[in-house]
C-alpha cells in the first residue's frame, strides 16, 4: 500500500439565494449549492460587516462540506472574537401535499432571468426536459427559505384546484431540493399586463375563479396576463379556498376601483386639469391599485366643487 496521502479538497460553495439584513440587527440567510446538494447558512448579527455579508463565502470558517448537515449557523465569539459555527442535520420543511406526477430537481434548472425574489425564468437541463417532456423555457417559483414555504404551499394548492380550468398557466410539476418539494414550474406564456380596456375580461376571469371557490387575494393589474387565449390569472400565494361570498364581492369591487383610478389618471390627471384632484389621485395611488379595504369619505374643495372617494382603512 502506498504511503502517499491525498488530501480531500472541500467543494467550494456557490450562493444561490441570500436574504441580508442591511442593518445587521437580525440574522442573514443564505442558500448554498455544494456539489450536488443544497445547504443553508445563517449568520448571526455582529459576525461580519455589511460588505462581507454580501459576499460571505471567502470569510467563512473551514466548514466540513463533505459531512452530512443541512444548516450551518455562523457567529462571532464574544470573548475570543473568533468566527465559529454550529451544524445541524435537521430535516427542512417541504410542501405537505404534492399532487402532480412530475417533480424536477431544482439544480437541474438553469436560470435565464430572475423575475422576482422567488420567481425565475429557467431552462430545464436536457436530461430533465427529456424525462419530463418539459418545454424549452419554464417559469419556476421556489421557497428560497423555509419562511417562504407557506406561500408556495398555498399556491401549489391553488393550481391543483385550477387544473384544467384554463384560468392560469399550466402547472408542469413540482420542484424538489434534496428530496423535499419547495417549488413548482409553470408554462411560460406570452402576453401583456392588463389595462383599463381589459376590465370586463378580467372581471369574468375573477368571477370564474370565484365559481371554483377560490379568492385570488391580490387583483392588481400585473396579476392578469392578456394572452391570445384570453386573460390568465397569476400569483396565487395570497389566495383563499372556501372564501365567503362577501369577500368575493369585495374582491371584484377592488378590481373595479383599480380600473376606475386608471381612467382618472389618464383623463384628468394626465390632462393637467383639476390640480387638487391630481393631488388626491397621487396621494391614493396605491390605495386604488388593489389596496381598497372598506370605505372612507375624502372631501377636497376645488373651485367650489367637492370630491368624495372610498376609504381604504375602514
Amino acid at each position: 500500500m502506498s504511503g502517499k496521502h491525498t488530501e480531500h479538497i472541500p467543494m467550494q460553495p456557490v450562493v444561490l439565494s441570500m436574504e441580508v439584513d442591511d442593518d445587521d440587527a437580525f440574522e442573514s440567510e443564505y442558500r448554498l449549492r455544494i456539489g450536488n446538494q443544497v445547504r443553508y447558512l445563517i449568520i448571526s448579527p455582529g459576525t461580519f460587516d455589511r460588505d462581507t455579508l454580501s459576499f460571505p463565502v471567502g470569510s467563512l470558517p473551514p466548514l466540513p462540506y463533505d459531512e452530512k448537515w443541512t444548516v450551518a449557523r455562523i457567529s462571532r465569539d464574544k470573548t475570543t472574537r473568533d468566527v465559529t459555527y454550529a451544524l445541524s442535520d435537521r430535516a427542512m420543511a417541504g410542501v405537505r401535499n404534492p399532487w402532480h406526477p412530475v417533480s424536477i430537481d431544482c439544480l437541474s434548472l438553469d436560470k435565464t432571468t430572475q423575475l422576482t425574489a422567488m420567481a425565475l425564468e429557467a431552462v430545464p437541463c436536457s436530461r430533465a426536459a427529456a424525462e419530463h417532456d418539459s418545454p424549452l423555457t419554464v417559469i419556476a417559483k421556489i421557497a428560497r427559505f423555509e419562511w417562504e414555504l407557506p406561500r408556495i404551499e398555498q399556491e401549489t394548492r391553488a393550481y391543483q384546484l385550477l387544473e384544467g380550468s384554463g384560468l392560469a398557466p399550466r402547472f408542469l410539476g413540482h420542484v424538489h431540493e434534496n428530496g423535499r418539494v419547495m417549488g413548482f414550474i409553470l408554462e411560460k406564456l406570452e402576453g401583456r399586463p392588463a389595462s383599463v380596456g381589459d376590465l370586463s375580461s378580467c372581471e369574468r376571469a375573477v368571477q370564474n375563479l370565484h365559481e371554483l371557490g377560490l379568492l385570488h387575494g391580490d387583483v392588481n393589474r400585473y396579476n392578469f396576463l392578456v394572452t391570445e387565449e384570453g386573460v390568465k390569472l397569476l400569483d396565487f400565494e395570497n389566495s383563499k379556498e372556501h372564501a365567503s361570498p362577501e369577500s368575493m364581492r369585495k374582491e371584484l369591487e377592488t378590481l373595479r376601483y383599480g380600473a376606475n383610478h386608471k381612467w382618472i389618471r389618464k383623463n384628468i390627471y394626465g390632462s393637467g386639469s383639476w390640480p387638487c384632484l391630481r393631488w388626491l389621485v397621487e396621494s391614493y395611488d396605491d390605495i386604488f391599485f388593489g389596496a381598497m379595504r372598506g370605505s372612507f369619505a375624502a372631501l377636497d374643495t376645488c373651485g367650489g366643487s367637492k370630491f368624495s372617494a372610498t376609504d381604504p382603512k375602514a
